[in-house]
């Protein structure tokens, strides 16, 4: 009886170790992409999930299952070194040969780093928790539409078409698995876009497929739109980088992957998108936005030094937009991966946009309000529990254009590396006069945490006597391991028209 009761509970085991096995899903490549040579193998509970190489220079994978997993990566080299990011993850990973391999407790995103090959992201989430279907009441499949999967053929006329149709029955527009060639398009009212895994939307690469108007050029336009949502497990793809070489980085060339304008009720949810001429996600003059668990990998000049122009490849700019979420997001970027501004559209009064839970890297500024900000009041922007893998400056604010700033909040942020490019600091905060003199007031950086410190001390500045910086207080700010209680031991320089500044 005892050896039929061991027998009977190993084969439960077993039975659960398959069941498990059999929950990973594996995100396939999109047509045209080739595997990543670099990391020719990631298996994930033993199931094999492609890898992906990019025009970008960085690889990924991509993949789901609903909680503990085994992970094993195969590089094409010996590890000598590695490194796995966030760091707040706490995953603890063993290297053999070119193996390596540790234990994710629940599904998260990560950047690896190994020897001196390029970046790789291993992308890995929950399984989706509703999928349209064909034959559902208000879901439209592509294909029946007239669009057929083509790796040449341009199709935006066609793909237009049933965006227009689809959105004026107030339906779902399933996009299968397949590449679909395509200059800008414009999203519609009342409109579900979902790619299903293995579907890309591509650029063409070409500036005659964008055409500039008072915006500027970008692949997908929500403009006097409302009630849009992009979803799903597939990729749009911008080809920024052949766009900027093939338009000698005219300005356009220089196309956003996503622009909206005066869009309200908008929500963007799991899709990879990538390869942005300039800005990923631009929000103008939009209103209850919500990006939710979006890959957005950019060109960087650390990752193709052989690109000629410096690239602004900001991730997300909310621009006199208010009622904006993004969270659980993984930006990859060469400018800032965040940058708050009151620029184009109608200037008006801006509030309530909240950053938070966050995976960003970038060579420029990670969590960013400015630079430019015009004539009215910006508030209540808060910046919270994201990991910030690499910056030049972890906490910025440029105030330069006359507006006020006031109410914004950094909680919580985690920030493994500052230095790498131009300034090198951990935080910069200033009023500069450049079109308009501004008010910069009630500051709160709360329980943030620097690894190291940054090769140049960091700055608080304002402007002039009616003109001040007020009201900053650092809460629990620890660089190092060590809590800092000072300006001086912070290393922080407070310059000209400062008011108070207090640490805890």
């Amino acid at each position: 009886m005892k050896l039929g009761a061991a027998f009977v509970f190993v084969l439960l085991l077993l039975m659960a170790s398959s069941l498990a096995r059999a929950e990973v899903i594996s995100y396939p490549r999109v047509p045209g992409d080739a595997a990543n040579l670099d990391y020719p193998s990631v298996k994930v509970n033993g199931t094999a999930i492609d890898t992906c190489s990019t025009a970008m220079n960085v690889g990924y994978a991509h993949c789901a299952f609903p909680d503990k997993a085994e992970i094993e990566i195969t590089t094409r080299e010996p590890i000598k070194t590695f490194d796995i990011s966030p760091h707040r993850a706490g995953v603890v990973a063993k290297a053999v040969g070119n193996k390596l391999v540790f234990t994710l407790a629940k599904p998260v995103h990560l950047h690896i780093s190994v020897n001196q090959l390029p970046r790789f992201f291993l992308f890995t989430e929950e399984p989706e928790s509703s999928v349209p279907k064909v034959g559902e009441d208000g879901v439209f499949e592509l294909t029946a539409l007239g669009v057929r999967s083509s790796p040449e053929e341009v199709q935006t006329k066609q793909l237009q078409r049933a965006i227009d149709e689809v959105s004026a029955r107030k339906g779902t527009l399933l996009i299968p698995p397949g590449i679909y060639r395509t200059g800008e398009l414009q999203l519609k009212s009342h409109l579900t876009l979902y790619l299903a895994p293995g579907a890309v939307l591509k650029g063409t690469g070409k500036i005659a497929d964008h055409p500039r108007s008072d915006l500027g050029t970008q692949l997908l336009l929500l403009q006097d739109c409302e009630d849009v949502h992009i979803q799903g497990r597939g990729v749009i793809d911008g080809q920024g980088r052949q766009l900027r070489l093939s338009g000698e980085n005219s300005s356009n060339s220089r196309s956003k992957l996503l622009r909206s304008m005066r869009a309200r009720n908008i929500t963007v949810e799991g899709v990879i998108l990538r390869d942005a001429g300039t800005w990923g996600v631009h929000l103008i003059e939009s209103e209850d936005l919500r990006f939710t668990n979006v890959k957005l990998i950019s060109n960087t000049r650390h990752d193709d030094p052989t690109f000629p122009w410096e690239m602004n490849t900001d991730g997300f700019d909310p621009d006199n937009s208010s009622r904006v979420l993004i969270e659980r997001c993984f930006i990859s970027s060469n400018d800032d991966s965040i940058a708050v501004k009151l620029r184009y559209g109608t200037r008006r009064d801006c509030s309530s946009i909240v950053f938070r839970n966050n995976i960003c890297w970038t060579v420029k500024s990670a969590l960013k309000i400015g630079s430019e900000v015009y004539e009215k009041k910006l508030s209540d922007v808060t910046f919270e529990n994201n990991d910030v893998i690499r910056a030049d400056r972890g906490i910025v604010v440029y105030a330069y254009d006359g507006a006020t700033v006031e109410k914004a909040v950094w909680r919580g942020n985690h920030y493994e590396f500052i230095g790498g490019d131009t300034k090198r600091m951990l935080m910069e905060i200033k009023l500069n006069e450049d079109d308009g003199k501004g008010q910069l007031r009630d500051l709160l950086i709360q329980n943030e945490t620097f690894e190291s410190e940054a090769e140049t001390p960091s700055k608080l500045q304002g402007l002039d006597a009616t003109h001040q910086l007020e009201n900053v207080t650092f809460d629990n700010l620890v660089i190092a391991g060590k809590k800092r209680l000072s300006a001086a031991e912070a290393r922080i320089e407070i310059s000209r028209h400062v008011g108070e500044v207090r640490f805890k």
